[in-house]
């Protein structure tokens, strides 16, 4: 079995898990917490990197999963659950931003460990600036491509359902973004 087929497999059955979870949540409420678990984090981190404000994620996160349990019936398992959720949350963003006028940029946290070497840290804390610089510069549907795929962690299968787009078209997107910020990182 080669990589591709790994990773493609254990998406699988990640999906599987949530889509059996989903029916489960149908008919008792109490396996819906276990869904809340598995994809608060995801979620969070979703709409933090659209707010940069954890009260308003923290209320982004509680709606959606209001929202989301709300439509469960309505939810046919193809084992795209992860797409399904994000798809509710993005729609909910849309609505947040439209209501609340407000332009929030898209903002990486990162916890930078403690350099031994104080240049290094300097160095490493530049390069980190610069990257942040170059993405908040992005149209926003190439912020949310990264934000998709290296914040909520989403596969490009996922991708694709929520950004209704073709996979491949999404990968190559991706993969063009990364090759340019690299390039401009240099």
């Amino acid at each position: 079995m080669d990589f591709g087929q790994t990773i493609t497999g254990s998406t699988n059955i990640i999906s599987d898990v949530d889509d059996k979870l989903a029916l489960d949540a149908l008919k008792d409420p109490v396996i819906y917490q276990t869904i809340y678990d598995r994809w608060v984090e995801k979620v969070y981190h979703f709409f933090y990197f659209r707010t940069n404000n954890p009260t308003w994620a923290e209320d982004l996160t509680s709606q959606l999963f209001l929202s989301a349990y709300q439509a469960l019936p309505r939810y046919y398992p193809r084992g795209h659950f992860a797409a399904w959720l994000f798809t509710i949350a993005r729609n909910l963003w849309k609505e947040y931003y439209r209501k609340s006028s407000r332009e929030v940029s898209l903002e990486i946290a990162t916890n930078i460990p403690f350099a031994a070497d104080i240049s290094d840290e300097v160095t490493h804390l530049d390069e980190i600036a610069h990257l942040r610089q170059l993405i908040q510069s992005l149209p926003e549907n190439e912020q949310e491509l990264i934000q998709l795929r290296y914040v909520s962690g989403l596969s490009f299968a996922d991708m694709a359902i929520v950004l209704k787009k073709n996979e491949s078209a999404v990968k190559k997107s991706l993969y063009r973004l990364q090759a340019r910020l690299l390039s401009l990182m240099e």
